[in-house]
């Protein structure tokens, strides 16, 4: 199962690279097929350069006003003097121009995607002038954004609209299918020879096991994309559940209700055999029949709000809201597609996020158990991230109402960082890899879980994973430069 992941990492705009003039003519000092080993560099200039990470030896005498890592493919941002952005290679060479185009990257199945956006002001007919009644005046201009979304090896334009600058964007949100088939804005793309034909459009979702939901005329239906016959069709949203228990039916209202109503509802119901399949991913079929059960597990079925389907497993999820506890918090009940009801079941690799993207499954009391709470702290929202596997940050309150937070392994009922920080990011899951912070305000210094040892010495304003931080010179001045994450090396000229 696709899992929502809950980001509490401290997200900065990408450093960007510029230069002056334009390098057709300048001798192939960066290798194209080796620009892993490259890393924007700081000079006491407040220059970029691109240098050898290992030797930290300029790879060109280029200087950029600011400059981005390179992509696994191969290019990289930069900016000139007048904050225009354009696109090296890994030879130095421009292969998208200078302008005032704010530019964004993004690497899918080996292709480069690029986002280009500006903002302008649009003259407006009468018709559509801002009329200030008491001041007098009139607004004749709407600002506007200019996109364009493209293929930066064959220059393929995939999408350039100019739109209202309030409506919603576009973003670089590619999702790989397989190796030949990417999903994106409600469209399946096949790629052949490194450019992007449309397959499918009208999709709404798309599902694991290359599924996915086509909408039309208020229905929805299931495709698998080598199929052109729906695997399922006719489907209809519904927010009401009925299921048969000893001849009596019981129905379940208000089931999986949001406060907005969902692009995809979260039940849908076939209208040819009453089937009723849950989200996330609508795989199977909701019982119709309860075949074990005890009183005490109906009637708690009979209160149930929350119904998910549990990926790769025979189970459906329920729950039930605990209006008697003082945080936001469900009971969980099981069913699977026999109809039996469980109270507890084996750990399944899956969560469930609430409508703001708070973890609710596995609860609090699942990951921390009321016997290890000796001290009776009170418990914020829990953050679990991909690749963290039993281990869960977890905000906590004392008695003396002091808010800390720290890092818990929910299998080893042990802190593998203590709750003494004021908050933790999670920079590098698979090196486990911790930005700490002691205090509020306070700077984030590097932390190597795996070996339970500091990484370095230096604390920073701001830490983003892909190594850009953020360091106070003076009351007046903040210079943002790379670091390598797991051994604490700075690029910059000190």
């Amino acid at each position: 199962m696709k899992t929502v992941l809950l980001s509490v990492l401290c997200i900065l705009t990408a450093m960007t690279a510029c230069t002056e003039e334009k390098t057709d003519g300048l001798p192939l000092l960066l290798s194209q097929w080796n620009t892993t080993s490259i890393i924007p560099f700081l000079t006491k200039q407040n220059k970029y350069i691109y240098v050898d990470k290992s030797t930290l030896k300029p790879r060109s005498d280029q200087q950029f006003r600011s400059a981005s890592p390179y992509t696994s493919t191969g290019f990289a941002v930069v900016e000139n003097e007048k904050n225009e952005s354009a696109i090296i290679d890994g030879n130095g060479k421009i292969v998208v121009d200078f302008s005032q185009h704010e530019i964004r990257l993004h690497t899918i199945n080996g292709l480069t995607l690029y986002k280009k956006q500006s903002e302008y002001e649009k003259k407006m007919p009468f018709w559509q002038w801002e009329w200030n009644i008491l001041g007098g005046a009139i607004k004749k201009e709407q600002t506007y954004r200019k996109i364009e979304i493209g293929v930066l090896e064959t220059k393929q334009v995939l999408l350039q609209k100019d739109l209202p600058y309030l409506d919603e964007s576009y973003y670089l949100n590619f999702t790989p299918v397989d190796e030949n088939h990417v999903f994106w804005n409600g469209t399946l793309y096949k790629i052949k020879k490194n450019r992007f034909h449309k397959m499918e459009g009208n999709i709404v979702e798309f599902l694991e096991n290359k599924r996915m939901l086509k909408t039309s005329n208020g229905s929805f239906s299931m495709y698998g994309i080598h199929q052109n016959k729906a695997l399922l069709h006719g489907l209809k949203g519904s927010e009401t559940l009925s299921i048969t228990y000893r001849g009596t039916n019981l129905v379940l209202h208000e089931i999986n209700k949001e406060r907005y109503e969902p692009q995809v509802p979260k039940l849908l119901v076939d209208s040819k055999n009453n089937n009723v399949y849950p989200f996330p991913q609508y795989e199977k079929a909701f019982p119709k029949e309860i075949t074990k059960a005890t009183s005490t597990q109906i009637d708690f079925i009979k209160k149930t709000s929350l119904v998910y389907s549990i990926t790769n497993s025979p189970y459906f999820l329920l729950g039930v809201f605990n209006y008697d506890s003082d945080v936001w918090a469900f009971d969980w009940r099981y069913i699977d597609t026999l109809g039996q009801v469980e109270d507890h079941i084996d750990v399944y690799n899956f969560k469930v996020l609430d409508q703001v993207g708070n973890l609710v499954w596995p609860d609090r009391k699942m990951i921390f158990p009321d016997q290890y709470n000796v001290e009776g702290w009170k418990f914020g929202k829990i953050a679990g991230y991909e690749g963290m596997n039993d281990r869960f940050l977890i905000p906590i309150e004392n008695k003396e109402q002091q808010r800390t937070m720290g890092l818990w392994n929910s299998k080893n009922h042990t802190w593998e960082i203590a709750p003494a920080y004021h908050n933790i990011l999670l920079l590098d899951s698979e090196k486990d890899i911790y930005a700490l912070q002691k205090e509020n305000d306070g700077l984030y210094t590097l932390y190597d879980n795996k070996h339970k040892r500091d990484i370095g010495s230096t604390g920073y304003q701001s830490i983003n994973s892909d190594g850009l931080v953020s360091c106070k010179l003076d009351a007046q001045h903040t210079i943002h430069y790379y670091i390598d994450i797991p051994s604490g090396l700075e690029y910059r000229e000190k």
